[in-house]
């Protein structure tokens, strides 16, 4: 026994040279995992930064060929809207002058002015109007006599089988229809309709050899 424990005493310091070499190593090993273990994760997160950049750009791709294609069916449904009233328009423009001339249109007066500057009146008698016919033109409408005041209203109300200096003359917004009349009376009429293809609207001017004129603001529409 006592021989052992000399043995023990005598290999003491080369098993604690052995032990120590050995945590060296064991830590040596560590540090060299622990390089690669870092340097793997440093791989690995720029790997991921890369692919969530590539993520993040297709994304923004797509989301701008959305954009951009929302902008071009918005842009081809508001060319599609402009072309459908231009068209619309131009079908108005072709009804308009068609009636214009073929002597088939009614003028309805919404309102009323002496001129120059006289008193405005709305007109909401629906049977106020100046129908254009082939054979005869048929005036219903309110008029203010009088050259200087008292100024006093009367209603035309004839149908005139045959008019004078009758004429129809396009122009570049529509149309100017023009004829005289006596009105069965003592004083001659000019009745100058101003027609606006594109809305339908017209302004009536009666003018007296008097010397009074009334307007009539309106519009136009078909005899059917």
């Amino acid at each position: 026994m006592g021989s052992e424990w000399r043995q023990n005493r005598a290999y003491s310091p080369i098993r604690a040279r052995i032990l120590l070499i050995q945590e060296i190593a064991n830590h040596q090993n560590f540090k060299r995992m622990n390089r690669r273990f870092w340097i793997v994760l440093t791989i690995v997160a720029a790997i991921s930064s890369i692919a969530i950049f590539w993520v993040e750009a297709q994304q923004e791709d797509t989301r701008q060929q959305r954009r951009e294609h929302r902008q071009q069916m918005n842009a081809e449904r508001r060319a599609a809207r402009i072309k459908e009233r231009e068209e619309r328009t131009a079908a108005y423009i072709r009804h308009i002058d068609s009636i214009v001339m073929s002597h088939n249109f009614v003028f309805n007066p919404t309102s009323m002015q002496r001129q120059p500057a006289g008193q405005f009146h709305m007109l909401n008698n629906p049977s106020f109007e100046v129908a254009y016919r082939t054979d005869y033109i048929d005036v219903h409408i309110p008029f203010i006599k009088g050259i200087t005041p008292p100024y006093y209203p009367v209603v035309f109300n004839y149908i005139l089988p045959s008019v004078s200096n009758y004429t129809t003359v396009q122009t570049d917004g529509g149309w100017v229809v023009r004829f005289s009349s006596w009105l069965y009376s003592g004083s001659n009429y000019i009745f100058t309709l101003n027609i606006y293809s594109a809305s339908g609207s017209a302004i009536l001017d009666v003018e007296s050899l008097a010397g009074n004129t009334v307007s009539y603001s309106g519009y136009i529409s078909q005899i059917y």
